[in-house]
């Protein structure tokens, strides 16, 4: 009789615990920063789409989207955000350079306008407010780290020319922007919102 409260009272405390973890567990803060959802409807190639964040975390995209892998090129927002509505994650870089196409440019209406751009570019590409090839390969490489050490499967890491900090997360309606990288930071976005995009599929 005595053994049978001990099991009892063994189980009622096991219980108990497990109740308080699930409390403070579910009352900790999500990560990253909620955004409105803008909805996930197809839009043509070519149509200009309006989104709520750099980068952006929902809306209007493309009917193709961006596979896993590290890229050393910046990739439409249209497909990335249909990257994200499968439940992908999207870690990207700052890396202000003169891409390839960058470079090819639009058409001039002249040879001297071609040159002249073509300089500035390379001009802006070497300031010193603008980083360095080395710091952008700095940045991929340290995100191609967690990218590998958390499976690959649905995580992107895409350089963005345009971005305000030097790494942002983004997953469906979520973002996370900060300038020195913390591991700890983006796997727990990834274990947080990874596959939790509105449309679940195998990729």
């Amino acid at each position: 009789m005595g053994n049978k409260w001990v099991i009892s009272g063994v189980i009622a405390a096991l219980v108990v615990v497990f109740l308080a973890w699930l409390f403070i567990e579910s009352s900790k803060p999500l990560p990253g920063t909620k955004l409105d959802d803008l909805g996930r409807g197809h839009v043509p190639i070519g149509e200009q789409v309006e989104y709520n964040s750099n980068p952006p975390t929902s809306g209007k995209h493309y009917e193709d989207w961006i596979r896993a892998g590290v890229y050393d090129e910046p990739k439409d927002d249209r497909n990335l955000v249909h990257s994200l509505e499968h439940g992908y994650i999207i870690m990207s870089y700052k890396c202000v350079i003169a891409t390839p196409s960058e470079a090819r440019g639009k058409q001039s209406s002249s040879e001297n306008e071609e040159i002249a751009r073509l300089a500035e570019s390379a001009k802006r590409a070497t300031s010193p407010a603008a980083p360095r090839n080395d710091e952008c390969e700095g940045r991929k490489d340290q995100l191609a780290q967690v990218y590998e050490k958390k499976g690959q499967r649905k995580l992107i890491v895409v350089p963005r020319q345009n971005l305000d900090t030097n790494f942002a997360l983004t997953a469906w309606t979520y973002l996370d922007k900060f300038d020195s990288l913390d591991a700890a930071r983006i796997g727990q976005f990834i274990d947080t919102y990874r596959d939790q995009g509105p449309e679940r599929t195998m990729e």
